[in-house]
């Protein structure tokens, strides 16, 4: 783990809406708990760079959420427009190693995430795909494409983050979608964590959305998973 992330930015809020207004409505609400930002396929479909500028103006980091899958050429040119807007995080499918080298060297200041596999994945959609093994042997195998590649680290769920600090051990990071706190309902995620248990097991970026966003005080919701955050990071130094 990264022991250098200040604590606003272990939390990365996903901005799940469709259009700018709401977009920049949630960072200004969250921004007195959360420094970090991230911008999927829905919102930059809807609202491309001019909104990722903004944000990126108004002081905070964002983790540009695209997972590029294309030809190597391809792949390197739009990693190459993500570093031209600020984009501190960017994020490419390790599937293959050429694509993700093109990305790597594109990147400049960006720094590249390896997608491994999707936490709404479980053993049966594999099965789907015809992918042999489990979910845990592909997200250690595509970790190890991704960081061969040069990736500053991975996406994967808090369930292989163990697996992983033990199996490549601690300098790169691990960004981990479906967080889900104690008293969350369930919902499409399958490989869900808590935010502390997410910590412990090796995890430097929590993606969480919706148990904000849903929440009946969402500021305070974040604000709780902040504190959550900091009370864990605590108990691991001691």
């Amino acid at each position: 783990m990264n022991k250098d992330i200040p604590l606003n930015e272990r939390v990365i809020f996903a901005l799940d809406v469709p259009d700018a207004s709401q977009a920049l409505d949630w960072v200004k609400r969250l921004s007195p708990v959360v420094g970090y930002f991230k911008v999927g396929l829905q919102l930059f479909l809807a609202e491309g760079f001019p909104l990722v500028d903004r944000i990126v103006d108004m002081g905070h980091k964002l983790m540009l959420d695209l997972k590029f899958l294309d030809i190597p050429q391809t792949t390197a040119m739009a990693m190459r427009e993500a570093a031209r807007h600020g984009v501190h995080l960017a994020t490419v499918h390790a599937h293959v190693g050429s694509v993700v080298r093109a990305a790597v060297a594109e990147a400049g200041d960006v720094k590249v995430l390896g997608v491994t596999v999707l936490t709404s994945y479980g053993q049966e959609e594999l099965a789907d795909l015809g992918y042999p093994g489990t979910v845990e042997q592909l997200v250690t195998a595509r970790a190890g494409i991704a960081l061969a590649a040069g990736c500053a680290g991975v996406v994967a769920s808090a369930r292989e983050a163990a697996l992983l600090r033990h199996e490549y051990g601690g300098d790169f990071l691990v960004v981990t979608p479906g967080i889900r706190p104690a008293d969350h309902a369930g919902d499409d995620q399958r490989r869900v964590m808590t935010p502390a248990r997410a910590l412990a097991a090796g995890a430097d970026h929590l993606v969480i959305g919706r148990p904000i966003s849903r929440a009946s005080d969402p500021l305070g919701a974040a604000r709780a998973i902040r504190d959550e955050v900091a009370e864990t990071l605590a108990a691991m130094e001691t």
